[in-house]
């Protein structure tokens, strides 16, 4: 930049960006413990790829465009007044003429990885880690592209790199670059084009294509999320603070002790099962793979924090703890706990980050925050404890956006918690072990896989914390609920026949009663014939066609009220109340699913063993198109070898049984497995991001988000969107939405298209608002179409 210094962004010269990098970086590598490379080599590398990573940067062109943004957005640099950087584009008319017919001459990222491999010596250059670290620094502000030479060939970039070299002063970035003390060799870019060998990356391509070693995507994803976040982190972060701090393991139990005041009976095993996973932790606590296996209600959330904390203040002090639920609202509720036991041990909340598409800064009513600290902190995992969802957690691993790659480096030296990780797809299963052994290997980090219904993972790898006199104990110690078999012997039942059953059944002997149907659908029409029976009876609804807020107050101002009053209302719903939902009926209904799902619904069935066997009821509405049929066929098989009434004691050896068959019917033959496993040993990123198959959750049915204005408050929510939306200003648009979509959300459902079909124009809004919506949704059971059978749930 002729009289001026080279700018990197609007409030920083190009020299302090690096030197901000560095200083990221060189923190980062600090706390890294790994087994990919040496400390030295892995500076080294990192130092290279911060050095080259924004040289194109320095071009002219790349100046010009920085400067006329600037402008363009009415303010000046920190250093340079308005005055002076339009003096600066005045002597480069020529400059900014080029650009508009050629803006692809202001790129940076792709001239500086090419510029990397150039500084390689010959002999090294054509070898996979040489092209790896070149492709990482083409693709820092993109996505991972395939290795293959359709992604790498350069033939078609040979003119703009001549023209945007020519305009860099190679030897006052070497300057800048040697204060700083980053590598820098000024390369030959028009040499390396020109002598690109396509047989030499051939060879590679071919051999990678044979390839069984993951280490290649390890160190791959590795170094791409160091790079990002140093990058984000200069950028983002007014202090490098990156928020670590000590969490005495003592805490749970001091919390527990003050806290939890209640007298069940049952208390006295939660309290035995959680000393035993205590003390199996300080034996075994050097291991990698550990599981917490507890019948429902035994209190695994504080087993699973306890060992956690332990395992990390006695064996592994620097680790992070990364707590993982299926579902949001379970998220916030066990987020809402660890922030109590922080609170009340006087630690700073601040080592809490909350993680999932609807999580929020502290206090972001009141400004009282950084934003982009915050989100740097949050979205890359960098608190001592993050709570987040599976599909972060999986994303973090199983893509090749940089957003998810980010926080990668962070499960290095992690404590990672899959709490219900039965929830996982089972034909997934053989990824996820592959995953786990992979980051144990690679980064030491542990995993505590905790369930009432463990899947076969990591066979003989994996210790089990809750073993005393055998892994069943806890399960014979617990008689609490029956299976009863007996409804299936009828086939399927229809809505007006199952609802004379419960009718029946209500009348000779009034219990609270829950009835979980497998299709919203079935459940609406079940309710309508349940209210007609049973006009005197409360009878509520509750499925995903509800709206969360909706959900909620129900749920808090009526449905738990009446059960810690023991009246003996009946809820009719779907797999919703299965998502953590703390309810606690005396009596259970359950359409005919997977048997990980049927534990699920006893878990709402006498949780604190008030009374005798309560019975959780299986029925079949032949509603069964939401499930794997092979799980349902596993489960089938597994319960026919009991007798019609199957108490609690015997859930784990049934579970055994049901995973075994899960096993051997589904992982251990998995295809999708296969395919992605092999896309990672070949480098085939653009087939890991894109490929539905590799999902957690797969959408079946196109939905769209309608928001339901069912409140004077929700209306004045409405507006405050659209007020947002017009701001101009993106990156205060993009915080304001991201502090009102955890309360826009609660008024919002997803409608299945076939539902509540959509025009061209709606299907390209983020939310749709109509104001006809009572035409399509109902306030006591939530989104209708009265003439069409509705074939699954959609949640």
């Amino acid at each position: 930049m002729k009289n001026l210094e080279l700018i990197s962004h609007d409030d920083r010269t190009l020299k302090e960006h690096l030197l901000g990098l560095k200083d990221v970086v060189d923190y980062l590598i600090k706390e890294k413990s790994q087994n990919l490379f040496s400390k030295d080599f892995l500076a080294n590398i990192l130092h290279n790829l911060v050095s080259y990573h924004d040289l194109a940067k320095a071009s002219r062109y790349f100046q010009v465009y920085l400067t006329e943004a600037l402008i363009l957005k009415g303010r000046g640099h920190k250093y340079y007044s308005t005055y002076q950087l339009k003096a600066f584009l005045d002597l480069n008319k020529d400059i900014q003429k080029e650009l508009i017919y050629s803006p692809e001459l202001k790129s940076h990222a792709h001239f500086g990885a090419w510029a990397f491999l150039a500084s390689i010596e010959k002999e090294k250059r054509y070898s996979i880690e040489s092209l790896l670290l070149m492709k990482i620094l083409k693709r820092h502000h993109g996505f991972l592209r395939n290795f293959e030479l359709g992604n790498i060939n350069p033939k078609n970039y040979v003119e703009i790199f001549e023209k945007a070299g020519k305009t860099i002063d190679f030897e006052k970035f070497a300057s800048i670059a040697d204060e700083i003390g980053l590598p820098f060799v000024i390369p030959d870019i028009n040499q390396i084009l020109a002598d690109f060998k396509i047989m030499d990356f051939k060879k590679i391509e071919i051999n990678l294509n044979r390839s069984s070693d993951p280490s290649y995507y390890f160190k791959t994803l590795f170094l791409y999320s160091l790079l990002l976040s140093a990058d984000k982190g200069d950028v983002m972060l007014k202090e490098k603070n990156f928020l670590r701090s000590n969490i005495p393991s003592s805490i749970i139990d001091e919390f527990k002790g003050n806290s939890l005041t209640s007298n069940f009976s049952i208390n006295e095993l939660r309290e035995l099962a959680y000393n035993t996973a205590v003390e199996n932790a300080i034996t075994y606590g050097t291991e990698h793979f550990f599981s917490i296996t507890l019948p429902t209600g035994l209190g695994k959330t504080f087993t699973a924090l306890k060992t956690a904390f332990l395992i990390k203040e006695k064996y592994s002090p620097d680790f992070r703890i990364i707590y993982c639920l299926p579902f949001t609202s379970i998220i916030d509720q066990n987020a809402s706990v660890l922030q109590e036991i922080f609170k009340f041990g006087g630690l700073n909340l601040n080592g809490i980050g909350i993680h999932h598409h609807l999580a929020v800064p502290e206090n972001s009513e009141e400004n009282e925050f950084d934003y982009p600290q915050w989100e740097y902190h949050t979205e890359g995992w960098q608190n001592e404890v993050t709570i987040t969802t599976f599909i972060q957690f999986w994303e973090s691993v199983f893509t090749n956006q940089n957003r998810q790659v980010r926080k990668f480096h962070n499960l290095a030296n992690s404590i990672i918690i899959l709490d219900e990780v039965q929830s996982i797809p089972a034909n997934l299963l053989p990824a996820l072990e592959f995953m786990m052994e992979g980051l144990s290997r690679f980064f030491n980090t542990k995993f505590i896989l905790v369930t009432a219904t463990q899947p076969i993972l990591l066979p003989g790898k994996t210790r089990e914390l809750c073993f005393k006199n055998g892994e069943d104990f806890f399960f014979k110690s617990m008689n609490r609920t029956a299976l009863n078999k007996e409804l299936l012997n009828i086939g399927d039942i229809s809505e007006d026949n199952l609802a004379d059953i419960i009718t029946d059944e209500y009348s000779q002997n009034a219990k609270s009663t829950l009835v979980i149907c497998n299709t919203i659908r079935y459940s609406q029409n079940l309710y309508q014939k349940l209210k007609t029976n049973l006009q005197s009876v409360n009878i509520f609804y509750l499925s995903a066609s509800i709206i969360p807020y909706s959900r909620e107050k129900l749920l808090k101002e009526q449905i738990i009220p009446s059960l810690k009053t023991k009246e003996p209302i009946i809820l009719i719903s779907t797999q919703v109340i299965e998502a953590g939902v703390d309810v606690d009926f005396d009596l259970v209904y359950r359409d005919f699913a997977p048997l990980s799902s049927i534990n699920q619904s006893a878990g709402r069935c006498n949780r604190n063993s008030t009374q005798g066997i309560s019975e959780v009821k299986l029925f079949k509405s032949g509603k069964t198109k939401i499930y794997d049929p092979t799980l349902l066929s596993v489960t089938e098989d597994t319960l026919r070898i009991y007798d019609s009434i199957i108490e609690e004691r015997n859930y784990f050896e049934l579970n055994r049984r049901y995973f075994l068959g899960v096993k051997n019917r589904i992982q251990d033959n998995s295809s999708v497995s296969q395919d992605l496993i092999r896309s990672i040993n070949r480098l085939k990123f653009d087939d890991i991001g894109s490929k539905k198959e590799f999902r957690l959750i797969v959408e079946k049915y196109k939905s769209y988000n309608f928001f339901i204005p069912v409140s004077d408050d929700a209306e004045k929510t409405w507006n405050s969107y659209i007020e947002i939306l017009n701001i101009e200003n993106h990156f205060e648009k993009k915080q304001k939405l991201k502090i009102l979509f955890p309360k826009m959300m609660k008024y919002v459902i997803k409608i299945p298209e076939y539902v509540r079909p959509v025009t061209n124009e709606d299907k390209e809004k983020v939310i749709i608002y109509d104001s006809d919506w009572q035409s399509f949704y109902d306030l006591d059971f939530g989104y209708k179409k009265p003439d069409l059978e509705i074939p699954v749930e959609i949640f």
